[in-house]
């Protein structure tokens, strides 16, 4: 719960490289997340080579924070499997939460040219990016931000009815 509580979405990233033996935990908390049959058909690119995430920044509507990231993630997902867009969002979301534990900030990136990045990134015809994401020290703590009481967002046995 500390870390659901406490992430924030990072946009201002400590010029460092992330040790091998972490940014590896971080993508095994990926690898083992649930998904639709235990199928796992997603795929991530991890760009961490400092030319590399600059050339990406014009890719991603032009979100210079990009390049300062440690790592820059690609979710990719298979279009024809039934639950493709559940299961990568999935995975992002334990890899945000296992970087969190490891003092590690991140944001979703869902803005970006999606056949621009895939061609850059090498992604084979049939394949799509559906999220990316940044990785790296935070240099910025974020103020919580307001989330909507459970009451408007929870219903109980029946859309409308309140508990």
């Amino acid at each position: 719960m500390n870390a659901i509580k406490n992430r924030r979405s990072i946009r201002k990233y400590k010029k460092r490289r992330i040790p091998e033996n972490d940014l590896k935990a971080v993508i095994e908390a990926a690898r083992l997340a649930p998904s639709g049959a235990n199928r796992q058909f997603w795929k991530m690119i991890v760009v961490q080579d400092e030319e590399r995430k600059k050339e990406l920044v014009p890719l991603c509507n032009n979100q210079k924070f990009i390049e300062d990231c440690s790592a820059f993630i690609a979710g990719i997902d298979d279009p024809s499997q039934k639950w493709y867009r559940v299961d990568i969002a999935i995975a992002m979301d334990h890899l945000t939460l296992a970087a969190y534990s490891k003092g590690l900030g991140t944001c979703w990136i869902g803005a970006f040219d999606r056949e621009k990045l895939a061609e850059y990134l090498g992604v084979p015809k049939g394949q799509v990016i559906t999220v990316c994401m940044t990785l790296g020290y935070p240099d910025e703590a974020p103020e919580t931000r307001t989330r909507k009481p459970a009451d408007e967002l929870f219903y109980w046995e029946r859309y409308g009815v309140k508990q």
